[in-house]
């Protein structure tokens, strides 16, 4: 019975707040850039322990009423006021700060996104216990010196590759004395491309269609061109095992075969039944590739990547395998 009442109760809590939410967001609209959180911007509500304050000092002014004791009067009035004056500061120390909005660096699905948020403090005093609550759950603060900036970190878990949007952040501050929390809502929309988290796939071994005079070769054993991350099968005597030693993870050699053409990495000769596994193959490929430096290209149905090499063309057909099928 227990159980099913505090599950009706949180519930209801859910509803409510998430009604709270969808209001505010409505009231203040969507922040791009740089946001200040004005007054209008910058709610406040008493903690369990102000309402334990609070419930104390009611206490204390009917003892006061019932023995008129001019003492317990005054210490019963004393407390109220300091409870004033700590709501006054609470709502102070987080009105009027700036936010600014620092995006994310593309992740692969599975990983934790890191957005970064900027505070500003504008004013000539420093901010204490400015602190952002992200979609994990986890409160993190910092002291803001006068005049100055700190950065805070919102992480946020992806489970699938595309364009993930930033979720909803609270910024809020307990200081001084932690009777009420002043907060306020950031209702972000930047946005980041999450890429297929890639899976161990076979090197292309022949030229694609259409391109039998360039000289495209698999990875062979004429030259040394770089490291990757081992993967499950390799050859032992393709292991790098000086990076071990050195503490590092696991590493294997990869080596060229003697031509200089260009790879190209096709949709077309990956797994038909399942789309996501052959993106993440693909994923995997043109890692390996930019690892080992080579030159080269990405077909996909409808779009096709020239062949280049670097870390932005890495980038680039990795953006391609996210957002592929999906609305740009």
């Amino acid at each position: 019975m227990i159980t099913a009442l505090r599950g009706f109760v949180g519930r209801r809590q859910d509803r409510v707040q998430e009604a709270a939410r969808r209001w505010a967001r409505r009231r203040q609209g969507d922040d791009r850039g740089s946001v200040a959180l004005g007054s209008r911007r910058v709610y406040i509500l008493p903690t369990m322990v102000g309402v334990t304050f609070a419930i104390t000092a009611f206490v204390m002014l009917l003892g006061s009423m019932n023995y008129n004791n001019s003492l317990a009067f005054a210490l019963t009035f004393a407390l109220a006021a300091i409870g004033l004056v700590v709501m006054h500061h609470t709502h102070g120390n987080l009105a009027n700060v700036r936010l600014r909005l620092g995006g994310a660096t593309s992740v692969f699905a599975g990983e934790t996104l890191v957005w970064t948020v900027f505070v500003d403090n504008p004013s000539a005093r420093e901010r204490y216990d400015i602190a952002l609550t992200s979609a994990d759950g986890v409160r993190r603060a910092v002291d803001v010196p006068a005049r100055a900036s700190a950065t805070l970190e919102a992480l946020q878990p992806t489970t699938a590759r595309g364009r993930i949007q930033q979720e909803r952040c609270r910024i809020s501050s307990r200081f001084p004395l932690g009777l009420f929390v002043a907060w306020g809502w950031l209702n972000p929309v930047e946005s980041v491309v999450v890429w297929p988290q890639p899976v161990a796939a076979r090197p292309p071994s022949k030229p694609a269609p259409g391109d039998e005079g360039a000289d495209n070769h698999p990875v062979g054993d004429d030259d040394f061109a770089g490291l990757r991350e081992y993967q499950a099968g390799d050859a032992l005597s393709r292991i790098a095992w000086h990076t071990l030693a050195r503490g590092d993870t696991l590493h294997s050699k990869v080596f060229l075969g003697s031509g200089s053409g260009p790879q190209w990495f096709d949709l077309a000769d990956m797994d038909p039944d399942d789309i996501e596994h052959a993106l993440s193959q693909l994923a995997r490929l043109v890692i390996d590739g930019h690892t080992a430096g080579l030159s080269y290209g990405l077909r996909l149905a409808g779009k096709v990547i020239a062949p280049a090499s670097g870390i932005a063309h890495r980038n680039h057909c990795l953006d391609a395998l996210a957002l592929h099928d999906q609305p740009q």
